[in-house]
């Protein structure tokens, strides 16, 4: 366990050129999580507190232990597997202002959930998390207000020998959560995927009434249902991508209040309904997308209300419904982020506790387009392993290998002539630091 009271500020300049190029997006924090309220300003997690690197399950829950009812902020950066079986959950409970990162390649936490309970002012981001088996969930929030879970990957199992209970939820939100946003994660290959609100007992409903959650720029991908099922409270649902899902995207059960606009559905059985459970749930829909065999005609929603929405408190970027598939599925999940962009205190130039200075500096990557080779120079400060990834539209890593790089100027050429034509994402990670360096190229 390393700590840090700043780490260094990395900052890549693109040159838009022939050379190379890249496109923007706006990962910044929308939704709920934003808003004032309850004594918060925002949701800031543990930004200006320490930062602490965890790489193994024994130090993640001493971590927790030591977090209980404390409030100080403090940042934890993840790194590298943390593996159980059979699976764990590790809790944060009665406190406040914490971040949970995974380092810039990610964390994976395999069998291993994570539950914020009873915890305000709370950012997860960047973090794989799969297999939590019943009745254990792979990430749950309750009792929470102000929190933002961004760019993760939440996944189980599915087919032959899977059942509805093999696993529970995937993320779970309930007992009067609040000022919550849920933003760019990939949830996937599970039956039960997101639950809000976790009872029919409308006395917990007069609790889990002041819910309200933004749920935005994700996929929902080869699921049963619950994308989300909602009861009691109220969710703004945009621009997100459903597909293949077998039974229901979106269940508003309870008088739970649902504005679903700009999304993508497709091969979808039933995208949203408002009658499939006890306790009838309300509806906004529209700019909504029906492709594959997604048909908007099976649509059960009985009962609708747009005003309730009139007076949404946060200003916020719509993007068209249209082309969603291809946009969420590039930039959702882990590695699309520079989480140390978050847990910088200034520019300073020096790392402590044995941590190398950054080694990656001046990538070039040429012709681009490329034909039949992709030519990439960087200058290298130590001599580190460096994992080298082409990612194609799909997700799919057409390249995967691993070079060890020399003190000074790397020159390197990956052949493509085998390679499908198309975009593809460029990622370059050295193994040492966990810096990664993305571009987008094309292959022709």
């Amino acid at each position: 366990m390393i700590k840090l009271k700043s780490i260094v500020s990395l900052t890549f300049i693109l040159v838009f050129s022939s050379i190379c190029y890249a496109q923007d997006f706006n990962f910044s924090m929308q939704g709920y999580a934003t808003l004032e309220g309850e004594g918060y300003n925002t949701t800031t997690g543990g930004e200006g507190g320490d930062t602490t690197f965890i790489t193994t399950i024994s130090e993640l829950e001493s971590f927790a232990k030591s977090r209980e009812k404390e409030t100080k902020p403090q940042v934890i950066v993840l790194s590298g597997l943390f593996e159980a079986s059979p699976s764990i959950v590790v809790t944060f409970k009665h406190g406040a202002n914490l971040s949970i990162l995974g380092g810039n390649n990610g964390a994976e936490l395999k069998g291993v959930g994570i539950r914020i309970w009873d915890y305000n002012n709370v950012i997860i981001r960047n973090l794989k998390i799969h297999e939590i088996f019943y009745p254990n969930d792979a990430l749950s929030v309750e009792e929470c207000q102000h929190v933002w879970i961004d760019h993760n990957e939440l996944h189980s199992k599915i087919g032959a020998g899977i059942g509805v209970d093999t696993y529970d939820g995937l993320l779970d939100i309930k007992k009067g959560s609040r000022y919550v946003t849920v933003s760019w994660n990939y949830l996937h290959d599970h039956m039960k995927c997101m639950l809000i609100g976790h009872t029919d007992n409308s006395s917990q409903g007069e609790e889990d009434k002041n819910m309200r959650i933004t749920i935005h720029h994700n996929v929902f991908e080869n699921t049963n249902g619950r994308n989300p099922s909602l009861r009691w409270g109220a969710a703004h649902i945009y621009n997100n991508y459903y597909n293949n899902i077998d039974d229901y995207a979106i269940a508003l059960r309870q008088g739970a209040h649902g504005f679903i606009e700009n999304n993508q559905f497709n091969n979808v059985n039933t995208c949203i309904s408002t009658n499939k459970f006890d306790g009838v749930g309300i509806a906004c829909t529209t700019g909504n997308i029906y492709t594959g065999t997604s048909l908007e005609s099976k649509n059960s929603i009985t009962k609708t209300d747009c005003e309730f929405w009139n007076d949404l408190p946060y200003s916020y970027e719509l993007d068209n419904s249209g082309g969603l598939d291809s946009l969420l599925i590039q930039n959702t999940g882990v590695g699309i982020i520079n989480i140390f962009e978050s847990t910088v205190e200034s520019d300073t130039s020096e790392i402590k506790d044995g941590i190398n200075d950054f080694s990656l500096q001046q990538l070039k990557c040429y012709p681009n387009p490329a034909y039949n080779q992709l030519n990439l120079s960087l200058n290298a400060q130590d001599r580190d392993l460096l994992a080298i990834q082409l990612i194609d539209i799909s997700g799919r890593i057409a390249l995967n290998k691993q070079i060890q790089m020399k003190h000074g100027e790397n020159q390197m050429t990956i052949n493509t002539d085998r390679m499908q034509q198309g975009v593809y994402i460029l990622k370059l990670t050295d193994s040492n630091t966990n810096q990664l360096i993305k571009r987008i190229v094309i292959l022709q």
